[in-house]
């Protein structure tokens, strides 16, 4: 007598192999976020087959996981600088990341002071960084520590000079030590011009903390022989020579809109306020940027009007002779906030309240042209990538926290969805061979 063989019931198996694989998955992507298995981990980048222009690139994301390290895979100029709270997910607040400039990929810094645009910036030709730690040497991936005279103080970046001869930092004691004017808080901050050649130091002025808003403070001219500071209800533009010392006063609740405020022939500055917009759309706030006469402060060219974002702040400008702004985004929770409220105006640079960016090419009016869509809370821009005027790509890194959790979930999903259609298919076709009774 010769038994039979008994067919495996494929169905079930393949029900219970998905569900199996579905629950692996899921554990996988959370024990992924919450063992540091999607921090940061340095790869090897792949060779570079030849140089290509510079550009600005239309879309930047989120570095991966798997991104090389920028001091030990250096590259030779970085078109982007940016930061962001949300990279990997240990954090990412202590990293930055730079966008190669003839390339597009990425590279990852450990950057423990100063997120891009509030506290650290790009050198005009992209070549270094300067940030609260010091300068990195992007070609070579080193970094140069300040000056002794700073050891004790908390440095911001905040402009360089268009030859990239001077850095413009703030420097802010703790605890109200030290001869400048004492705050509320009992810090004081002063801003210096730093001499990057060879390390010598030269103070500005002291700032209220009103004023020292990183990001919003200093502006080069585009000749270099002037510098506007933020000061309280006006600016001040010093002669880098000799020291002298202008002042033209802001509308209410107005400041300098950036790095890039001073326009191209040297002769006005862009000024940004905000005010509460309840026509606005789903953010109710509207920015205006205003052309103002660096020598009288009267309004005298054009204006710009920005709505329904977090902050405007602006970079530079572009061959069409229009300003570079980038335009926050804000989080779902973000309260809206302006220049003079106190202390909500220090949300502006804390990305806390930033979910993205837009760099903005800005036209007179409200209607703007978009350069590139930025997938992270701050950004950067060297000033030879927006002369330059034209927009690219960069690398899609394909180990971003985002993209790897969110293709384990979909093939948890999938397998999921496999398993119950599988179970489904079993039962039913146990019930269509269940004899008749």
């Amino acid at each position: 007598m010769t038994l039979g063989r008994t067919r495996p019931n494929w169905p079930v198996q393949i029900s219970i192999i998905s569900a199996i694989l579905a629950v692996s998955l899921v554990v996988l992507t959370l024990a992924g976020i919450t063992s540091g298995l999607f921090g940061w981990h340095p790869g090897t980048p792949a060779a570079v087959e030849g140089a290509r222009a510079v550009n600005l690139p239309a879309t930047v994301g989120a570095p991966g996981i798997r991104s090389a390290d920028e001091t030990k895979h250096p590259v030779a100029a970085a078109a982007v600088l940016i930061s962001g709270n949300t990279w990997f997910a240990d954090g990412s607040h202590w990293y930055g990341a730079v966008i190669s400039a003839d390339s597009g990929d990425y590279r990852v810094f450990v950057n423990n002071a100063g997120a891009a645009g509030f506290g650290a910036v790009l050198s005009p030709d992209g070549r270094r960084l300067a940030s609260g730690d010091g300068i990195l040497d992007i070609a070579t991936g080193r970094w140069t520590a300040y000056p002794q005279a700073w050891q004790d103080r908390e440095l911001a970046a905040q402009a360089w000079s268009p030859d990239g001869a001077r850095l413009a930092v703030t420097s802010r004691v703790p605890g109200g030590d030290g001869p400048y004017p004492g705050t509320a808080n009992g810090s004081a901050t002063m801003l210096n011009l730093l001499d990057v050649g060879n390390g010598a130091i030269t103070e500005v002025a002291g700032l209220p903390d009103a004023a020292a808003l990183d990001g919003w403070t200093v502006a080069f001219s585009p000749d270099g022989t002037r510098l506007a500071y933020q000061a309280s209800g006006q600016v001040r533009i010093v002669t880098v020579a000799d020291g002298r010392t202008t002042a033209v006063a802001l509308p209410d609740g107005a400041r300098l809109a950036g790095k890039g405020s001073w326009t191209r022939d040297g002769q006005g500055l862009l000024v940004v306020s905000g005010e509460h917009c309840s026509s606005c759309g789903d953010y109710p706030m509207r920015w205006t940027v205003t052309t103002l006469a660096a020598t009288t402060g009267a309004a005298v060219g054009p204006r710009y009007q920005v709505d329904g974002a977090y902050a405007v702040r602006v970079l530079g400008w572009w061959p069409s002779g229009r300003p570079v702004a980038v335009a926050y985004a804000p989080t779902d929770d973000a309260a809206t906030t302006l220049f003079d409220d106190e202390p909500g105006r220090y949300q502006l640079i804390s990305m806390n309240k930033v979910d993205s960016a837009r760099l903005l090419e800005l036209s007179p009016g409200a209607v703007h042209h978009q350069l590139s869509s930025v997938g992270t809370e701050a950004i950067d821009v060297a000033d030879n990538v927006l002369a330059a005027g034209k927009v690219g790509t960069a690398a899609t890194p394909a180990t971003t926290v985002d993209r790897i959790a969110g293709g384990l979930l979909t093939a948890a999903a999938l397998t999921a969805a496999t398993a119950v259609l599988s179970g489904g298919f079993a039962l039913w076709r146990r019930r269509f061979r269940r004899p008749a009774p």
